[in-house]
């Protein structure tokens, strides 16, 4: 009987508000409130409170709803702003502050948070695992939104080093095309340039015949040393893709191609 009443209240408890549709921001993780928690698991709640700050959650009309809705579908969505219908009849707006998850990315990655909040998440569930009695099933409910917690601020930091990545691809990409701007720049003008002399060596050509046109070894010479400048080859091609997603999906691929451009 314990069993069926924790997975009844696991569906009902963990699937927090319903997602409108796939995306990439999670839901956010709902608390269940337990009585007497522990003390590592008071802790935890602070640092997953650090965590919820990294979005802010609006109540907007069924009109709004729709509208963002609406955009989703025809591709025009904003990046970081989601839509949620937590219950029926209720809308909700959810944005993603870049400056609140610049704060969270620094204490989770840097000053020691991760390892905070797992240890506190593995204390947590040790103590709530050891307790029997009235709150049994609030306590397993709670054990799992804890998981869940930590899984979303993975995945937060994983979607960051993926920015961060995409950063670095696309100031590659740019400085790659810029290289082959400078290079189809130069090779433009060595052509203009090799059409000239070409253009001067003809005319010194016809002014020579015409100031002596028997061949006398005594008219003047007009002479032209045309040197023709040779364009600058390149070798290799651009990274086949724009960024993280695609670097992955084709990595295999790419282990044995030549990503870089050479000139000479």
């Amino acid at each position: 009987m314990r069993a069926i009443l924790i997975s009844v209240a696991v569906l009902f408890f963990l699937s927090g508000p319903m997602p409108a549709q796939q995306r990439r921001q999670p839901a956010p993780v709902p608390r269940t409130f337990v009585p007497d928690e522990p003390l590592p698991c008071t802790a935890f709640n602070a640092m997953a409170a650090r965590l919820d700050a990294v979005y802010r959650i609006e109540d907007i009309s069924k009109t709004e709803y729709e509208q963002g809705m609406k955009k989703y579908m025809d591709g025009t969505q904003v990046d970081g702003v989601d839509y949620l219908m937590p219950e029926r009849g209720k809308y909700q707006r959810m944005v993603l502050q870049l400056d609140k998850r610049a704060e969270f990315i620094r204490w989770y990655a840097v000053e020691g948070g991760r390892s905070q909040m797992a240890t506190a998440n593995t204390q947590c569930n040790i103590e709530l695992g050891e307790r029997e009695g009235t709150y049994a099933q609030l306590d397993a409910i709670r054990q799992l939104q804890d998981t869940r917690t930590v899984t979303q601020a993975e995945g937060l930091l994983a979607d960051v080093a993926m920015e961060g990545q995409d950063v670095v691809i696309k100031a590659f990409l740019q400085s790659e095309a810029e290289r082959r701007k400078v290079v189809d720049d130069y090779n433009k003008l060595v052509e203009n340039l090799n059409t000239y002399n070409k253009a001067v060596n003809d005319l010194v050509v016809t002014m020579n015949s015409a100031m002596d046109p028997k061949g006398s070894r005594l008219a003047p010479v007009l002479s032209f040393n045309f040197v023709r400048l040779q364009p600058i080859a390149c070798t290799g091609s651009i990274l086949a893709f724009t960024d993280s997603t695609a670097y992955l999906a084709n990595l295999p691929k790419i282990a044995n191609t030549t990503t870089t451009i050479h000139c000479q």
